[in-house]
C-alpha cells in the first residue's frame, strides 16, 4: 500500500468517526421522510442498503464469476434530470459492451418512476434506491450488486461509495460532470475530505471545456479529466427528428399546428407567477397564444394551480387532457419525463431556476429542438450552455419580468428569426453530438487495460510457483 492509499484509508477513518454521532438523527430521518413524507417503502429500505433480489438477479450478481467481458455496472443518479442524462450512456453501453448488466440506482421517488421507463426499455437491467453515504450500507450495495464499473451522474460525489468502492478494485467516474460556481468555492474549503474524493475516482468525464479546467483547478489529476460533452443532449440524437415530435406533442395537448405555444420549463416558486403574468400580457396582441408551464418539483402543481385562479386563468393538468374536441389554454405539466421533448411542440421557451437564486437549469434542452430559450441572471451551474446560447444568438438573458415579456414578444412577432434558430442550433450543438460514445470508449478502454495488467499479474503469480 503505498503513502496515499494510506492517507485515503486515513480520511476514511477519520471522517466516519466524525459521522458517527450525526447516525441517530440520520436513522430518524429516513423515518420521518417514510412516514412523514409518504416517501415509498422501497425507498427507507434502498437507503439502508437493502437491494431488491430482483434487481441482483437480473444483473447476474449471484453468479459466482466476474468478467470484464460480461461487466456489471452500478449506474448512480438523482432525479428526473440526471436519469434522462443516464439513459443515452446506458444505451452506448449496451451498443459497445452488449453483454453489460446495468444496475441503475436514484434518490428520489420522481427519480425512480422516471427510472421505470429505461428498466421497460432494456436500457437497464435494475432499478433501485441509492443507499445512504455509511459504510454499513454502502458495503451491503457493492455486496450485492458486486459491480465491475461505479457511475455517478454530473454532481454526485459520495465520499464513502467511491472510497469503498475503489477499495474493492472497482473502477469509479464522475460522467457528465460539471462544476458549478457554488461548487468551485466549496471544494477548496473541504481540505482533505475533497482530495480523498479525488483520489477515489478514475475518470472524470466532463460536459464541457470550461466544467474540465474548473475541476482540474480544484485538484482532479489532469490525465484523468476528459472534456466529452453534454450527454444530456445525446437525448435527441438529431434535430431533423423535431418536426416529428413537434406535430406530436402538439396533438397530444391539443394545441393547434398554427397556434402560438411557449413552454416554460423547470420553474421554481415566484417564476409561475412571472411566467403567468407575462402570457396574460402577451394575450392582447396574440389571442391564440398557449402556454405551457412545468415545475421543477411535481409536487408543485396544485400550488400553480391555485396561482392561476388567482390571476382568473383557467388551467388543466396534462393528465387530465384527454378530450379531443377542447382546446386549452393553459397547461400544467404534471408527468415525468415529457419536458425534453414537448419543448420540440413549442415556438418560444424559458427555462426556470434562473430568475431566482436557484443556479438555473438545462438550458439547452429547448435549443436541441430548434426553440429559442430565454433564461434569468441566475445560471451559475450553467454557464457553459449560456454562453453557448449567447454566441449562437438562440436565445436571451432577461432580467426581470417587463424584459421577459418583451423578449417574448419580440420573438413571437418574427417567424423568420425563430425559422433560423433550428439552423443555428444545429450547427453550435454538433460538438455536443455523441458525448455518450465518448463516455463509453473511455469507460471500455479504462475496463481492458484493468484486464490486462490482471492477465500480467496473473502470469507473474504463476511463475512464481
Amino acid at each position: 500500500m503505498n503513502h496515499t492509499s494510506r492517507h485515503a484509508d486515513k480520511t476514511f477513518l477519520i471522517w466516519n468517526m466524525l459521522l458517527c454521532p450525526f447516525l441517530p438523527a440520520l436513522g430518524l430521518y429516513t423515518l420521518y421522510r417514510r412516514y412523514g413524507q409518504k416517501k415509498s417503502a422501497a425507498s427507507l429500505r434502498g437507503q439502508w442498503g437493502f437491494v431488491p433480489r430482483d434487481v441482483v438477479q437480473s444483473i447476474g450478481a449471484t453468479s459466482s464469476t466476474q468478467s470484464v467481458d460480461s461487466p456489471r455496472i452500478w449506474m448512480h443518479a438523482v432525479s428526473v434530470g440526471e436519469t434522462l442524462a443516464s439513459r443515452p450512456v446506458a444505451r452506448a453501453l449496451k451498443t459497445a459492451i452488449p453483454t453489460c448488466k446495468i444496475a441503475l440506482s436514484v434518490t428520489t421517488d420522481t427519480g425512480y418512476e422516471a427510472a421505470q421507463a429505461l428498466l421497460k426499455s432494456g436500457e437497464v437491467d435494475g432499478v433501485f434506491y441509492v443507499p445512504l453515504d455509511i459504510p454499513l450500507a454502502v458495503n451491503r450495495v457493492l455486496d450485492a450488486l458486486r459491480p465491475q464499473v461505479f457511475l455517478t451522474m454530473e454532481t454526485e460525489l459520495w465520499p464513502n461509495v467511491l472510497h469503498l468502492a475503489k477499495r474493492r478494485g472497482i473502477q469509479t467516474f464522475l460522467v457528465n460532470g460539471r462544476v458549478s460556481d457554488n461548487l468551485q468555492k466549496r471544494a477548496p474549503q473541504l481540505g482533505a475530505v475533497w482530495r480523498w474524493m479525488m483520489f477515489n475516482i478514475d475518470g472524470f468525464l466532463m460536459r464541457s471545456e470550461t466544467d474540465a479546467a474548473r475541476i482540474d483547478k480544484l485538484g482532479a489529476p489532469s490525465k484523468k479529466i476528459h472534456a466529452t460533452g453534454d450527454v444530456k443532449l445525446d437525448a435527441m440524437t438529431n434535430i431533423e427528428n423535431v418536426a416529428d415530435l413537434r406535430a406530436r406533442w402538439r396533438s397530444a395537448l391539443q394545441v393547434p399546428h398554427d397556434a402560438l405555444f411557449f413552454v416554460a420549463g423547470s420553474t421554481h416558486e415566484d417564476e409561475d407567477e412571472i411566467v403567468l403574468r407575462a402570457w396574460q400580457a402577451l394575450r392582447d396582441e396574440f389571442p391564440a397564444l398557449r402556454v405551457l408551464v412545468a415545475p421543477r418539483h411535481i409536487e408543485r402543481v396544485a400550488d400553480i394551480l391555485n396561482i392561476c385562479e388567482s390571476l382568473k386563468i383557467e388551467a388543466v393538468r396534462r393528465s387530465e387532457i384527454g378530450d379531443a374536441n377542447k382546446q386549452y389554454d393553459v397547461i400544467i405539466l404534471d408527468t415525468v419525463g415529457e419536458l425534453s421533448q414537448i419543448y420540440a411542440a413549442a415556438d418560444a421557451a424559458f427555462v426556470g431556476g434562473s430568475l431566482i437564486r436557484r443556479g438555473g437549469h438545462n438550458l439547452l434542452e429547448p435549443v436541441l429542438c430548434g426553440v429559442p430559450v430565454a433564461f434569468g441572471p441566475h445560471i451559475a451551474n450553467f454557464h457553459a450552455h449560456a454562453q453557448l446560447v449567447k454566441d449562437a444568438d438562440v436565445g436571451k438573458l432577461v432580467r426581470d419580468e417587463n424584459e421577459f415579456t418583451e423578449t417574448l414578444r419580440a420573438w413571437l412577432r418574427d417567424e423568420k428569426w425563430r425559422a433560423h434558430v433550428t439552423a443555428r442550433a444545429d450547427q453550435t450543438l454538433q460538438l455536443h453530438r455523441g458525448a455518450s460514445t465518448r463516455v463509453v470508449e473511455i469507460i471500455a478502454q479504462s475496463l481492458e487495460s484493468t484486464a490486462e495488467r490482471a492477465e500480467v499479474a496473473e502470469k507473474k503469480k504463476l511463475e512464481k510457483l
